[in-house]
Order: structure tokens, then sequence, then C-alpha cells
């Protein structure tokens, strides 16, 4: 399969980040079972806007108002089927990125996966947020080997957004990941993140 021009200036700027691992192995998507949604959300180190708590223990939390609540439910109906990989081939997440077998961690923030996103559209390219079309999908390794379906992330390269702020998704703005070039944000809707929900890295991952 022949890779668009936005998927491979994407490996690109992945195999020029620095701080974090690119290593490839063989593993392959597989299923999993899909966890119920929780009452409040960790946001970790990200910034926050209106529904936002802090717990006992000092950790902010975004609110899962009713709508907050109904998008995310959203979100799983639509991508749920995505833990068996055929299912998100079948749907157009067929194009690794940056490349075919490669899997992205980062020794102090934590692990990632593999990434997949779609060859029908450039939604990398596009400069536009979409939470029911996100831009990868992250499949990330298990401790005995193979891998589980854990997280969509949102991905927006510097040169295709031209707002003063960064974008945003549920309130929460993304990150910027200047090793990638780009704004990202990462919802772990299947794999808990000690982190916060919306963190790029995931520590409980295990490292590639």
């Amino acid at each position: 399969m022949t890779l668009t021009r936005t998927t491979a200036a994407l490996g690109l700027a992945f195999a020029a980040a620095m701080g974090f691992a690119i290593v490839a192995c063989d593993s392959k998507p597989a299923s999993s079972t899909s966890p119920t949604g929780p009452s409040a959300i960790a946001l970790g180190a990200h910034n926050h806007h209106g529904s936002a708590t802090t717990s006992a223990a000092g950790q902010v939390q975004l609110r899962l108002t009713p709508e907050i609540e109904q998008q995310l439910n959203d979100l799983r109906a639509l991508t749920a089927p995505f833990h068996n990989f055929d299912k998100a081939v079948e749907y157009g997440y067929n194009v690794p990125a940056p490349a075919a077998g490669v899997c992205i961690s980062d020794p102090v923030r934590g692990g990632m996966g593999f990434h997949y996103t779609r060859a029908d559209k450039d939604l990398i390219g596009d400069g536009v947020v979409n939470l029911l079309e996100p831009e990868f999908l992250v499949y990330a390794p298990k401790e005995n080997g193979g891998v589980k379906f854990s997280a969509l992330d949102y991905f927006v390269p510097y040169t295709t957004w031209t707002q003063t702020e960064p974008p945003s998704l549920l309130g929460v703005p993304f990150a910027r990941e200047d090793g990638f070039q780009a704004f990202v944000l990462h919802i772990w809707l299947y794999w808990h993140n000690p982190a916060g929900f919306f963190e790029n890295y995931n520590p409980s991952v295990p490292l590639c």
C-alpha cells in the first residue's frame, strides 16, 4: 500500500522525535474486552476548563457531565468493535504509522504502542478535530505478548493549526509535543492510565 504524503511526513516526524523509543517488533493487534466508564476522569498534567474538580489526593479531575458522558458513550459505541483488529481494518484504519511493526514509548513518561491511521481520509493533514474521527487507533503491547486496543490518538500538526489556542476535545486542550511537531491528545478509553485519562503516555503500558 502506498502511504499518503501526510502519513509519510508523520513517519519522519516520529523518527526525528527525541526522548522516546521507536522499536520494531512482531506484535499483532488482538481482541480484548471493553471496560465500563468512570464517574470522573483524572486529567493528569493537562490544563482543564469548566467542570473540573480536585480529588482528596490532589489530582485534577473532569466531572462527567451528561453531555460529556454521552460523547464518550458515542465514542465507545464507534470504537468497541476495533478490539478485533480486522474490524478496524474494514473501517479504514489500515495504515501503520510511522511504519509497519513500529511501537512508540518513552523511557521516562511511559508507553504508547502501535498506531494505525486511515488510508481513505487525510485525518492528519486536514487541521480538523473530531472526537469520532481520531487520527490514530493505539494498540498497546502487553507484558505477556500480543497487544490490546487501548486508546484513541488525536493529532494536529503545528503547520495545520492556525488558531492562537491549542485544539481541544471535551474541554481538554491538546498538549504540545515538539518531538512530533504537533498538538496531541490521547483518550485512554480501554486501558487505565494512572497519569491521566488524556495524557499522551501511559506509565502502566509496557515499554516497547
